[in-house]
């Protein structure tokens, strides 16, 4: 049996390391949610939350779902699962995109593609999770303000430079 070029070891590597941090990040889901309005209320006349999600997945050869679908049927399933755990209702579906990355290192991508999805959507939280924010928002208002201590901005002068 022969033993394999010493060289080929050191071409496997890099293309392993590639494989292994792409599976470490695939099909991520990133959340993000604003809630300070202002005192402005939705067009129901409650206040509104604005959520966005993200989320990165792989394809196989440009189009069949490998790691984390990121259709957007899949997008809105979980984003109102998401909202429906807060008990938020009347989502409203402000934005959702999906962006295929094929020519992103070719030929490599071709063979396994990254797919990043968004969805940005607008519902009325629960009148116990506005109640916490305002909570939130008490106790952060009435924590004592630290104050910041003096820098000592004297020049930095080596022992036989200070003079005294």
């Amino acid at each position: 049996m022969r033993s394999p070029k010493p060289g080929c070891s050191r071409r496997v590597a890099p293309a392993l390391a590639l494989a292994a941090g792409a599976l470490l990040l695939s099909s991520c889901t990133f959340y993000s949610t604003a809630v300070d309005w202002n005192g402005r209320l939705g067009p129901s006349g409650r206040p509104v939350h604005y959520r966005t999600a993200t989320k990165v997945g792989l394809n196989l050869f440009v189009f069949l779902p490998f790691l984390g679908r990121t259709d957007i049927n899949e997008m809105v399933d979980g984003m109102t699962a998401n909202v429906k755990e807060e008990d938020g209702d009347l989502v409203r579906v402000v934005q959702a995109g999906s962006e295929n990355y094929w020519y992103g290192f070719s030929p490599l991508t071709w063979i396994i593609t990254p797919v990043v999805s968004s969805i940005d959507v607008e519902f009325e939280p629960s009148a116990e999770r506005l109640a916490e924010i305002e909570r939130e928002r008490a106790e952060e208002e009435a924590r004592p303000v630290k104050q910041a201590e003096p820098i000592d901005s004297r020049p930095v002068l080596p022992p036989e430079r200070r003079g005294g």
